[in-house]
């Protein structure tokens, strides 16, 4: 593709036509708040996040979905660009009940990120406190639709990613919510539990059950590994907290290989029975316990029935 040369903040970058302002940004480390931006996915300009100033426009667009061009003359941080963005921050947390004590993403959420970055101590709108359902009923996934700030994300994940198009926008207006086939329960609809759109979600509206308050990113050791579950061999990025699986996901969300399946990022962390790891057996109280190989092999075969009864199957 043809190169091209553009002036953001004053200093001038490269970048290729046919990429958006955004990418070329990120390309050259020019930092651009996003919320509904997720690489690898369309963009669809939904949160008005990443605004920036462009020569001979008249009022600020979006940088996510505003196509490059050779020469063109950008600013992404000045005072009316982040007076924009706390506002629409604001807007954000009045929408929805953003209860960050409560979230189970507090510490690895995006928009709590934003939040601090912009030192959003207080909100100078009223808020809304709508009482939404939480869709519990997957055996994997919970959706809880106070959390959502309608990024579309994980939509866009469901459709690109997943290939699924389980996941869609419902209803209009202020009651515009994500929903799956035409507002069916989840646990009831064509979803596949593989998880994409819990990994593309930006905020606490969509979760594991697995791996609730198990631990926050920054407290886990990532390794890198193949799932066991079948021959395919997908790649995995699992996090361990206290040598204990907390979460799994897929290294690349949007990579060629993105999309993990229910085995490879729930069924590995289903609780599961201890493993029986030495010979047990009973004593005069009647309950099991462990002891060496040779006392095992030492109970007479007329024994066996009673030492046996109670083993798990």
């Amino acid at each position: 593709m043809k190169e091209i040369t553009l002036t953001i903040n004053g200093r001038q970058v490269k970048g290729k036509e046919g990429n958006t302002v955004l990418e070329i940004c990120q390309a050259n480390g020019i930092d651009v708040p996003t919320l509904c931006h997720l690489d690898g996915l369309s963009d669809v300009g939904a949160c008005r996040m990443c605004m920036v100033e462009i020569e001979k426009e008249r009022r600020p667009v979006p940088a996510c979905t505003y196509p490059a061009r050779d020469g063109l003359v950008i600013q992404t941080n000045t005072e009316q660009l982040e007076k924009y963005r706390r506002q629409i921050l604001e807007l954000i947390f009045t929408e929805h009940n953003h209860f960050c004590m409560f979230c189970e993403q507090s510490g690895d959420c995006e928009l709590q990120k934003l939040a601090y970055q912009y030192q959003m101590d207080n909100v100078r709108y009223p808020y809304a406190f709508p009482s939404l359902a939480v869709d519990s009923l997957s055996n994997y996934l919970v959706i809880d639709h106070n959390r959502c700030i309608l990024c579309g994300r994980c939509i866009r994940a469901c459709s690109e990613v997943a290939a699924s198009h389980t996941l869609t926008f419902s209803q209009r207006g202020w009651k515009t919510s994500v929903s799956a086939d035409l507002e069916q329960p989840l646990g009831e609809s064509s979803c596949l539990s593989c998880g994409a759109c819990v990994q593309a979600c930006p905020t606490g509206a969509i979760f594991g059950k697995f791996n609730l308050y198990k631990g926050k990113t920054d407290e886990c050791q990532q390794i890198k590994t193949i799932c066991p579950n079948c021959g395919v061999g997908c790649e995995l990025s699992v996090l361990i907290k206290d040598n204990n699986l907390v979460r799994i996901e897929a290294p690349s969300l949007t990579g060629p290989r993105g999309a993990l399946c229910r085995m490879g990022r729930f069924e590995l962390l289903e609780p599961t029975p201890p493993r029986i790891t030495s010979p047990l057996v009973r004593n005069k109280d009647g309950e099991l316990e462990e002891c060496s190989l040779d006392r095992a092999a030492d109970i007479s075969p007329r024994d066996w029935p009673k030492q046996t009864a109670a083993l798990p199957a």
